[in-house]
């Protein structure tokens, strides 16, 4: 049992009168219990807690009921954080019917609890008091590894049951955004920056302190003949970038010659840029270098991955370093005109609903909530994915618990069915494949589509299962046979149950990634080649079992956390097109003529694969989702799944030089709160919302396009309603873009609806003041041809109405 901690006698404590609701929480505080625990916080208690008590409650639906024995405590902890920014403990508590409780409250750093800490005037029976306690006075502020605190019972003796509810880390100043990034990308700014990672085989210091051209550290490279300091990034699009510009410093005795090299995915680029030797200027220790991306051989290419700055003279210079800071893409200057068209009469598909769809999570004690109902009735949502997420592989659904754990979810296969059946949504349901059998899948079909009669036709069998982070009992876990086998009996014992059901089987994008056994491999059988994948070998047993599965299951994230860059996010979904091309050439190549009826479907997509940060909360990942739907509509994928509704606020990466003012990850659209403000919708649930405006499903793709990257635009055919929808998304972080716009083979009226959003809005959120939501206008156009000026960073949709 951890041991009592004496107090400190500071103590803030703001009373409210019973029945008194309070103002709403400050929009960027980082909240911990709303209704429910907010993830990630986790419930460490030694004393008997209920978190989900109607008994007595402040605000929404529950509090947190607390019977404490002796010593015993309330306990939160979250993974370890800066409290930098945050300035107080805040909660509301209540008494109960008795009162009288005499409390402590401590904070813990690394899970230590600490030597200072406050105590509570006794509780006031049956009366709410706010408590505000200034983390100095437990100990915690500025804190590099605050972990949560305490409320613990000091006296020694049993106490009757009080109540807690409304509980926050509340922000010690107001937070700002940082100004519109117009700088390009960097590759070093005092450490690897935005996903470039060190490649390198010369020796390198990455956080050499002399010399520095700015910041607190640069690059200090010892090269032997021929080795070089190297740059890796996945491959990304350099049409938005006209340079690569660094600083270089010779050192004391300079003579290095130097050759900067860009490779185009992973081929090198000749014959570079050669600089030196290097000289030595004794009124000048830096140079600042620009190479024009034509010079390397790199503009306007959709495939950079390494640059390099190679020793070429082939002598030794590890004794001789030299020295290199503030390594940058920059911006190349935007036209003063972008033009754009789209063809009425150049269809492709039609629009499927499934496009528009959200993950919905075990752990949301908020979902099975008017709230939510009427947050996706908002956001105009389509379709519903549950478990969802690795805890798919953990899940039994029949006690909503987890395999080894006895906590009940927030969130059972009622609590998301009521939901979904209200709101209409299409579902996929994900059966437990890591710790589950094909009989428990089957009974939750029997359950969800006989007993309950929720038809709920889509159903995965597990999730990510070539990947060592799934829960996997089978004797040889992330193994691709037993997958392909287990999925066989899976699929005929569900459909045995509920024949009109459809099973997916989970993907990866290629043949080799995830050669988990070394003693599995599968031909091609149109290449001849041999590949030991997931890929190939599953479905290379499927096709031996002459199974075929009704779609597969692919997941698409971006970046890995910590070298999050917006740049690299707002072009990364243009390869959407390649993925379905080559899961599809997969297919083909494995199931034969049989793979025509398998479709593809993305039930997970966003920015980062874990550990989000504040580009999730952030107005750029509302860009990237509307430029992810964009692209997608264009290909072959039949669904597509945002990760997540709600998921909760992580103290992820919060670089400065990310745009976005809240300091705080969160893979959700929305947080929490019941009922939720404009600041508890966070920027991706406005443009999802604004999306519905351009297509939810029977539309028809037609062709659009521009003649700049920095600004997209796709179009939908409505023949219902009779229009033609334009999606506009400008990229650029400081510049209003006018778009000379020419529809073809579509006479529009001579007005049209808009729908936009952007940093106006975002900002609106951030202050209280304005209006925080999609804007709508009607707008006058001279007829098919017009000039669209779009804010930076901002969404639009123009609806043009037909006149035929």
């Amino acid at each position: 049992m951890p041991r009592l901690i004496r107090p400190l006698s500071c103590l803030v404590v703001v009373l409210v009168g019973y029945g008194l609701r309070d103002a709403a929480r400050a929009q960027d505080d980082l909240p911990v219990y709303d209704d429910a625990l907010d993830s990630p916080w986790e419930n460490w208690s030694w004393a008997s807690v209920d978190f989900a008590s109607t008994a007595v409650v402040h605000s929404g639906t529950t509090a947190i009921a607390v019977t404490a024995s002796p010593w015993s405590a309330l306990s939160l902890r979250h993974a370890p954080f800066d409290t930098t920014d945050y300035g107080n403990v805040t909660f509301w508590i209540n008494g109960g019917p008795a009162g009288g409780q005499r409390l402590h409250v401590t904070a813990t750093l690394g899970d230590a609890g600490q030597a200072i800490g406050v105590d509570l005037p006794a509780l006031a029976a049956s009366t709410w008091q706010q408590v505000s306690i200034p983390l100095a006075a437990l100990g915690a502020d500025g804190a590099g590894n605050f972990t949560g605190f305490w409320i613990q019972e000091f006296t020694g003796a049993d106490q009757p049951t009080f109540f807690v509810d409304d509980v926050a880390l509340s922000r010690s100043v107001a937070v700002t955004p940082p100004p519109p990034l117009n700088h390009g990308m960097a590759l070093y700014d005092d450490a690897f920056a935005e996903g470039w990672q060190n490649w390198s085989w010369a020796t390198i210091n990455s956080a050499n302190t002399k010399p520095v051209n700015s910041g607190t550290s640069s690059l200090a490279v010892r090269a032997g003949p021929f080795t070089a300091l190297a740059f890796h990034h996945a491959a990304m699009d350099t049409s938005l970038f006209d340079s690569l510009t660094f600083w270089i410093n010779p050192g004391a005795r300079g003579g290095q010659t130097l050759t900067v090299r860009a490779l185009l995915a992973g081929v090198i680029i000749e014959p570079g840029v050669t600089l030196g030797p290097l000289t030595v200027d004794p009124n000048q220790a830096w140079t600042k270098i620009t190479l024009p991306l034509t010079a390397l051989g790199v503009a306007r290419k959709t495939d950079l991955t390494d640059v390099w700055v190679m020793e070429t003279s082939g002598t030794d210079q590890s004794a001789n370093p030299f020295y290199l800071d503030d390594l940058r893409l920059d911006l190349a200057p935007a036209p003063a005109q972008v033009s754009a068209i789209a063809d009425g009469a150049k269809e492709g598909r039609t629009v499927d609903p499934r496009m528009f769809g959200l993950n919905a999570a075990i752990w949301d004690g908020a979902f099975n909530t008017p709230t939510t109902a009427s947050l996706l009735t908002e956001a105009g949502n389509q379709a519903l994915r549950f478990v969802g997420g690795s805890a798919s592989d953990a899940y039994h659904w029949q006690t909503n618990t987890s395999e080894g754990e006895t906590f009940q979810w927030a969130t059972n296969i009622d609590a998301f069915g009521q939901i979904a059946t209200t709101t209409g949504a299409k579902v996929f349901l994900t059966a437990n494949y890591g710790s589950g059998t094909p009989e428990e899948a089957a009974a939750e079909v029997r359950y969800t589509n006989r007993t309950k009669n929720y038809n709920f036709q889509y159903w995965e069998i597990g999730n990510e299962n070539y990947g060592s982070w799934e829960l996997d009992n089978n004797a040889r876990p992330h193994d691709a046979v037993t997958y392909a086998t287990r999925f066989k009996d899976y699929a005929q014992q569900m459909k045995a149950v509920d024949p009109s059901i459809k099973i997916g089987a989970v993907v990866v994008v290629d043949e080799d990634s995830f050669a988990n056994y070394p003693d599995e491999s599968a031909v091609n059988p149109r290449t001849g080649a041999s590949h030991q994948g997931w890929n190939a070998v599953m479905l290379a047993t499927l096709a031996r079992l002459g199974v075929t599965p009704d779609y597969v299951i692919y997941h698409r994230y971006e970046q890995g956390p910590g070298g999050e860059s917006d740049s690299f996010l707002l072009n990364a979904a243009r390869t959407w097109a390649n993925d379905a091309a080559s899961i599809r050439q997969i297919l083909s190549d494995y199931l034969g003529p049989s793979a025509q009826q398998v479709e593809i479907i993305c039930t997970e997509n966003n920015s980062v694969f874990s550990n989000p940060g504040k580009q999730t909360t952030s107005l750029v990942n509302g860009l990237f989702m509307a430029d992810s739907v964009g692209n997608i509509l264009k290909t072959e994928f039949r669904g597509l799944f945002w990760w997540d509704l709600r998921n909760g606020s992580v103290s992820g990466n919060a670089n400065p030089g990310l745009y976005g003012w809240r300091k705080f990850g969160d893979y959700g659209l929305v947080n929490a709160a019941t009922p939720a403000g404009p600041a508890d919708r966070y920027p991706s649930f406005y443009v999802y919302k604004l999306l519905k405006s351009y297509a939810r499903g029977g539309e028809r793709v037609v062709a659009a396009a521009t003649d700049y990257t920095g600004v997209a635009i796709y179009a939908v055919r409505d023949h219902v309603a009779h229009t033609l929808n334009l999606l506009l998304i400008n990229k650029h972080p400081a510049l209003s873009l006018p778009v000379h716009i020419a529809v073809t083979n579509f006479k529009p009226a001579r007005s049209a609806e808009v729908f936009s959003y952007g940093i106006a809005q975002d900002d609106a959120a951030r202050t209280g003041t304005g209006s925080a939501d999609v804007a709508h206008a009607t707008a006058a156009i001279p007829g098919a041809t017009f000039t669209w000026t779009p804010a930076p960073y901002s969404v639009t949709v123009i609806r043009l109405q037909s006149t035929d």
